[in-house]
């Protein structure tokens, strides 16, 4: 199974260099912007083996997020 990872930024472009970076790597990387649409994808289309966060954003900072996260979904690593 192909492990899956959640990047999340407010800035669409960071989102794309994740994309090309990793690819060709063996994992599904999907993107978010934002904390809101982070916590919608991990409870919607979860679980994810890593989510990958933007500490800097908008509403939820990474940490808020990822503070989250781990409650709903405790297997995550973040």
């Amino acid at each position: 199974m192909i492990d899956r990872i959640l990047c999340v930024d407010d800035d669409p472009n960071i989102l794309q260099a994740y994309q090309r970076a990793l690819r060709k790597k063996h994992f599904q990387i999907e993107s978010v912007l934002g904390g809101e649409a982070a916590l919608a994808a991990v409870n919607n289309h979860g679980p994810y083996a890593v989510v990958v966060a933007d500490m800097r954003m908008p509403g939820l900072s990474g940490a808020e997020l990822l503070a989250k996260i781990k409650q709903c979904a405790p297997d995550t690593c973040g």
